[in-house]
């Protein structure tokens, strides 16, 4: 090796002036380390991880009552004592919940940076993506959980619904990032309606009866005026233009209304197999990565 060196490098161990010349005062590996020094590992007592683990079951229990800011919380504080990819895969999973997908895919990056094997963080990733319709990104993250988890038929399900997005092409505006206007997050809770076939939904006549119940019943006539006034810009607010949403139009408020509440509730008690089509309708696709429970 030495030989090697010194024919490649042209330098002659014999020669003193090079050997003044070249001498150093340190070893080779003291100079190596103090160029490229390892990461500092931080030592976690038992205790401060019990108190992790603690803070992350808390955040589970959280998300089991839909608090998921708290949750987000709580799982940042077990992140802070010791980062682990349970805790920031649980962590996507909750800024998912919010809408806050580019968080997620960040978090299921940080997972797999500590655990690259981790299947469920590349199934959150593929979730976000989805969600952010990156239909691309969400098909190779999917197909990484698949190959790391071959046997879970859920993450199979996924890679194969969102290829058949990337198959099918945009088919509304929904699907190719929202509808002009329409706010860029909408209430947590809000469905979405990315590749909804709406073609089937009207040609339901069930539906298309819920319909017409809804705008025969005077108070849902008055519900729908208080929204059209909203839409025709009472006063003296603009009319949107077409395909736009107002800018102060109160969608929580919308969604919240007694009248809409109490048909939507009589509907479904006199059609439960049609309220379950719709929900189907609405509904990601099923065992998705933000889908899952967090993990324990």
């Amino acid at each position: 090796a030495c030989q090697c060196l010194t024919e490649s490098l042209g330098v002659d161990v014999n020669d003193s002036t090079q050997a003044t010349a070249l001498k150093v005062d340190r070893p080779l590996q003291t100079i190596f380390d103090a160029a490229y020094p390892a990461p500092v590992i931080k030592h976690v007592t038992k205790d401060e991880e019990a108190r992790a683990v603690g803070l992350k079951d808390q955040g589970n229990e959280l998300m089991k009552q839909n608090k998921y800011e708290e949750a987000i919380e709580k799982y940042g504080q077990a992140i802070a004592i010791t980062p682990n990819p349970i805790f920031y895969c649980n962590r996507a999973a909750a800024y998912s919940k919010v809408q806050r997908h580019t968080d997620a895919v960040g978090d299921a990056k940080e997972a797999l940076k500590l655990d690259p094997n981790y299947s469920k963080a590349y199934a959150r990733m593929g979730f976000a993506y989805l969600n952010m319709n990156q239909f691309k990104d969400a098909e190779e993250a999917y197909a990484a959980a698949c190959r790391l988890d071959p046997a879970n038929q859920n993450y199979k399900d996924n890679l194969d619904a969102v290829r058949e997005k990337i198959n099918a092409g945009p088919t509304n505006p929904l699907a190719t990032g929202g509808m002009a206007g329409m706010p860029p997050g909408m209430p947590p809770g809000m469905p979405n309606l990315a590749g909804m076939d709406f073609s089937q939904i009207l040609n339901n006549p069930a539906f298309m009866n819920m319909a017409q119940q809804f705008m025969q019943d005077p108070n849902m006539q008055a519900a729908f005026s208080s929204m059209a006034e909203q839409f025709l810009g009472a006063g003296g607010v603009a009319a949107p233009q077409p395909g736009q949403m107002p800018e102060d139009m109160d969608i929580n408020a919308m969604m919240n209304n007694p009248a809409l509440r109490q048909m939507a509730e009589n509907f479904e008690a006199q059609n439960p197999e049609m309220m379950a089509q719709l929900r189907n309708q609405f509904r990601p696709p099923p065992g998705d990565g933000g889908g899952d429970p967090p993990s324990s």
